[in-house]
């Protein structure tokens, strides 16, 4: 589920491509239904439930790596389909890796406006109305609006982040805020800053689970050490069985113990075949993981 690594013209896949669960799979599960235990349906019932409750004010989450190739930007766009499925307020995401496009491939996009186009054209919506010309309408309540453009900063800096970006964050309930590893600009760093909820992806590998504790004790040495509490670490595996040495289970305990939520993302057939995903073909184990870290996220930030 590597989102850096797709080869050009993926989403073409996305009509055609794999479902997530196999078709035996899929088929077994719906005979099943009617004999599953009850509190399994309540369950997701109250995750739903729960992923709906209300906010106040505008919530931002912000989704990052500590190494490349983890896959935050998948995570971003299931939680954003997430919130937007089960919330009757507006989603937006943001993608603020210099040089990257993969979250609008992996939402099945082309923005053709950024922040920085905000920024430099002066503009200050004050209704969303006047905000919508430059947002890319994803699905129902979903929008997408890249901070830079072709790679581009264009001065799109950490005043430009507190001056154009968090105004606009008050026409929606949820901000995701997808940023790449290794950065440390000043926009970077404001919406790190500004963040609500952090949620930290990395692959289900001991070198995974290695680089988050790294980032755990880069926040202890520089002051942060109450910043795991407001953390969900997702553990992506990109492959079937992607290290069998993995401890998935104690390094789980490990972190829990500082705080942090810790949920596993399986590996999913459909998402490891193509570039925009249809979150109808995405496996069943998906969307619960999905909805869960969503949730966590959640509460975090609120």
């Amino acid at each position: 589920m590597n989102e850096r690594t797709e080869p050009p013209g993926a989403g073409a896949m996305t009509a055609g491509g794999r479902h997530g669960d196999s078709l035996l799979r899929r088929v077994g599960r719906g005979v099943l239904v009617p004999f599953q235990p009850s509190d399994r349906a309540l369950s997701a019932i109250e995750l739903g439930g729960a992923l709906q409750q209300t906010i106040t004010t505008s919530r931002r989450i912000v989704v990052s790596r500590p190494r490349a190739g983890a896959g935050e930007s998948t995570v971003t766009a299931l939680l954003a389909t997430v919130f937007a499925h089960y919330r009757n307020d507006r989603v937006l995401t943001m993608d603020i890796t210099p040089g990257s496009d993969a979250l609008a491939r992996r939402l099945g996009v082309r923005p053709e406006s950024s922040l920085g186009d905000l920024e430099r054209g002066e503009a200050d919506p004050d209704s969303f109305d006047e905000l919508a010309p430059y947002l890319t309408a994803v699905r129902d309540r979903l929008w997408m609006l890249p901070g830079v453009q072709n790679g581009r900063r264009d001065g799109v800096d950490g005043q430009a982040f507190h001056r154009t970006l968090l105004p606009l964050t008050r026409f929606f309930g949820i901000t995701l805020i997808d940023r790449g590893a290794d950065v440390f600009d000043g926009f970077n760093r404001a919406a790190q800053a500004s963040a609500h909820a952090h949620v930290l992806v990395a692959p289900a590998t001991r070198e995974g689970a290695v680089s988050i504790a790294r980032a755990f004790d880069w926040m202890t040495a520089n002051g942060n050490a109450a910043l795991p509490a407001d953390i969900v670490v997702v553990f992506v595996e990109q492959a079937p069985g992607e290290d069998p040495t993995f401890d998935a289970a104690g390094a789980a305990d490990i972190l829990r113990r500082s705080g942090a939520a810790v949920v596993r993302l399986g590996y999913d057939r459909h998402l490891a075949a193509t570039s925009a995903f249809d979150p109808r073909r995405i496996a069943a184990a998906t969307r619960t993981a999905a909805a869960r870290i969503a949730l966590e996220a959640l509460r975090r930030a609120l």
